[in-house]
């Protein structure tokens, strides 16, 4: 895990190097000098909708996958998640969105942020069939359309392929029982109300993008349309933390198609990064902070800690386990 992790540091590094190589600094902070800062209003609330909407549905999922938890507890558990992602290759802290309930839901969470998860991507390879109609020869886009369709049924029964998770052997008993005991309300769950919300955010993430690049200049809408989910997709690849070199990489290759010079596309892919990862990261660093001092601070004045369901007031762990409470 550890070779691992230097590895990805290391091609993260080779990555940037390359790209410097190829746009200089000085290029870079060109472009940065001549953005239009009026643009980035509907950048920033193109970015909050998209955390509502996700916050909207990580709730409601967890109502219905049998998690008590009160809006700001889920809050809290999504913007923890996005806090690890921005840390770690491919986003894959977000699946850590466990760490910041308590141990009697978390076998429930896991099975649940796996279908959260699984769903935005199925709604970014739904945007990307799309974009094959603007880039790709008709056949080829048709074919496409096709697989997507032929994939439908794996979505709609996502969650019971999710209930049969807990049953794998590569688990430890005890972790299998548990994740088999959440899993039994699960094949019950309808997602394909969830499914619509994912291409919400994901729709919204692309007009942050669009209003990004408008910063620099005049862009037409199909451009970003044509290169978003190809973009995304490059930073997802686990080669790099926070897919940072894999998506400013995919961004200059691929917008140069449409006479975007590279050191705007680099530009408008970093300050992606900065709204779209780094700022809710920094808030859910912060909520957890705040959160876990002030729980601190309850304690220390004799206070009775409150539960995560009546207050959304969550714990954060450190490889310890918590001890049962008593509701206040």
């Amino acid at each position: 895990m550890r070779f691992a992790s230097f590895l990805r540091i290391g091609a993260t590094s080779a990555i940037v190097a390359l790209i410097v190589r190829r746009v200089p600094i000085q290029k870079l902070g060109a472009a940065l000098a001549q953005i239009e800062p009026i643009w980035l209003l509907p950048v920033l609330g193109s970015i909050l909708a998209m955390l509502l909407v996700r916050w909207a549905r990580w709730h409601a999922l967890l109502g219905a996958g049998g998690v008590e938890s009160s809006r700001t507890a889920s809050a809290g558990s999504l913007l923890g998640g996005f806090a690890l992602g921005a840390v770690m290759p491919g986003r894959l802290g977000e699946m850590g969105r466990f760490l910041f309930v308590p141990a009697r839901h978390r076998p429930r969470v896991i099975l649940l942020n796996l279908i959260d998860r699984t769903l935005d991507t199925w709604a970014l390879v739904t945007f990307a069939v799309g974009s094959l109609f603007l880039i790709a020869p008709r056949p080829a886009a048709l074919i496409a359309v096709c697989v997507w369709m032929s994939l439908l049924p794996f979505v709609l029964g996502l969650p019971r392929i999710v209930s049969k998770l807990g049953g794998l052997p590569w688990w430890s008993e005890g972790l299998r029982a548990k994740l088999r005991a959440a899993a039994e309300t699960l094949p019950n769950l309808r997602v394909g109300g969830y499914a619509s919300i994912s291409l919400l955010s994901t729709g919204c993430d692309l007009l942050a993008f669009f209003f990004l690049i408008r910063a620099f200049q005049d862009i037409r809408l199909g451009v970003v349309l044509a290169t978003f989910p190809w973009i995304v997709m490059a930073a997802g690849l686990p080669l790099s933390v926070g897919g940072l070199g894999t998506r400013e990489g995919a961004a200059a290759i691929l917008l140069s198609r449409f006479a975007i010079p590279a050191s705007v596309a680099l530009s408008a892919s970093l300050l992606l990064c900065v709204f779209g990862s780094l700022l809710p990261a920094l808030v859910g660093t912060a909520w957890h902070f705040f959160s876990h001092n002030l729980g601190v601070l309850r304690r220390s004045n004799g206070f009775r800690e409150l539960t995560w369901e009546s207050e959304g007031q969550i714990e954060l762990h450190s490889g310890l386990q918590s001890e049962p409470r008593l509701n206040a």
